[in-house]
């Protein structure tokens, strides 16, 4: 998203207090996608310079109306408007106790909701004893955190651990990458030990697959992408696992099998730069889709509800109209839900518009991305 390496410069310069901001470059175009760190010869991070100027920026200014679409209290949150639009994902009836909390976070509890449908249907085939932990007033608050506003994932970290913790769960899984690292590397640094185990859903996936719990009943004849989620991948190192879900699934051809960061790029959505440049964002999914259809896939599978939303948005607004080399986009969850006989049913259409709805709702003077 920068082109200019003088911005390190004025970074640092404006975090020792030398100017009063940066001006060269807009700090919030950022994508905090990590590609920069492992670019570097020299190792630098101009991802943790611009958290830390984000941070101060918030302090001094607030937060930007854009930055706050997340916060459970705000009073211009995504998905509440996304709740008063479309249906959200329905769960089960709630238990208070179980061996495993299944935590959707926000977007796959309201935007990419057969996220959830899927894990749900796995969950109860394979006969986990879970709980399901979801809702605006549960967000993990990593968004925010990413954003500038450290203090609300502190604040949500102590409520969503003793909530946690409160159920008695040994385990807990999430959808959302950001959500997993908030659980297993933001919360931990802030409040110590959480005391139950944080897995992503690709994570656990292997382990129910690697104890013969899955056993896939359908062969998929696909050749398919995998799409590294940046905050899954480089945030956490967690490459493998999610290609050997997908390489076990039979009949499927996984053409990007690489277990390194080599060839791993950003479809654009995050860093909150999906709501501030919503063009831009959807413009580097749309290189995704390139790339696959450049390796002869027939599906995309991601492990990240960002990354679905802005490939699925990409790939609608993508090539010619009677284009029949069109690529569908699915969740790990869901793939995997397809090779135990579960149909996948969904109105891409109708997702992309409500969240665009959604999103003008939201943020005064938003614009529909056009690429």
């Amino acid at each position: 998203m920068y082109s200019e390496i003088d911005l390190i410069d004025e970074l640092c310069s404006y975090l020792d207090g030398n100017c009063e901001q940066v001006t060269s470059e807009d700090i919030f175009r950022c994508l905090t996608c990590g590609l920069c760190v492992q670019a570097c010869p020299e190792d630098l991070s101009l991802k943790k310079l611009i958290t830390t100027a984000r941070a101060n920026w918030v302090k001094t200014h607030s937060m930007r109306e854009e930055h706050t679409i997340v916060d459970p209290c705000s009073g211009n949150n995504l998905f509440v408007a996304m709740s008063k639009i479309s249906e959200h994902a329905v769960f089960p009836e709630d238990k208070d106790e179980g061996a495993v909390v299944y935590y959707p976070g926000c977007s796959a509890g309201y935007i990419n909701t057969n996220i959830a449908a899927a894990t749900i249907n796995i969950l109860d085939r394979v006969g986990v004893d879970y709980t399901v932990l979801s809702g605006v007033s549960h967000c993990c608050g990593a968004v925010s955190a990413g954003s500038g506003n450290k203090g609300l994932m502190e604040e949500m970290g102590r409520k969503n651990v003793a909530e946690v913790k409160r159920r008695g769960v040994k385990t807990l899984i999430t959808s959302c990458p950001g959500c997993y690292r908030a659980f297993a590397d933001m919360y931990p640094g802030v409040l110590g030990e959480l005391g139950f185990e944080v897995l992503q859903m690709s994570q656990y996936l292997k382990r129910l697959i690697d104890e013969k719990r899955i056993v896939p009943q359908q062969a998929l004849e696909h050749s398919v992408f995998y799409q590294d989620p940046c905050h899954l991948t480089r945030s956490v190192g967690i490459y493998e696992e999610p290609r050997d879900v997908i390489s076990s699934m039979p009949g499927t051809r996984l053409v990007n099998d690489s277990l390194s960061h080599e060839g791993s790029k950003c479809c654009g959505f995050g860093g909150s730069v999906r709501a501030m440049f919503p063009s831009e964002s959807v413009k580097l999914a749309s290189l995704q889709i390139e790339t696959a259809k450049d390796m002869e896939c027939d599906v995309i599978v991601t492990n990240c509800p960002g990354c679905m939303q802005n490939l699925v948005e990409a790939g609608m607004n993508y090539g010619d109209d009677d284009d029949d080399d069109s690529i569908m986009v699915y969740d790990l969850t869901e793939y995997v839900s397809m090779s135990l006989g579960f149909a996948v049913v969904r109105n891409d259409i109708d997702m992309i518009d409500s969240v665009n709805k959604a999103y003008c709702n939201v943020i005064t003077g938003y614009c529909k991305p056009e690429i």
